[in-house]
């Protein structure tokens, strides 16, 4: 059970970084001026990580 704990946990925050690498993608794409397009491309992803990752997180709330 705690190595199953211990996965998730790697998991989640391996999950967390990557939310954390879109955000500061998007920042970038803003600061540099980058055409529309690119930066509502990178919010899209952002936004679909975050959405994953905080159904993930309720699911396993749930379940225990």
């Amino acid at each position: 059970m705690d190595q199953a704990k211990g996965l998730r946990s790697y998991f989640m925050n391996d999950k967390r970084q990557h939310i954390l690498s879109l955000q500061k993608q998007v920042r970038q794409l803003i600061i540099q001026k980058k055409e529309q397009v690119e930066i509502n491309a990178a919010l899209i992803a952002l936004e679909e990580a975050w959405i994953a990752f905080e159904r993930e997180n309720n699911e396993a709330a749930l379940s225990h």
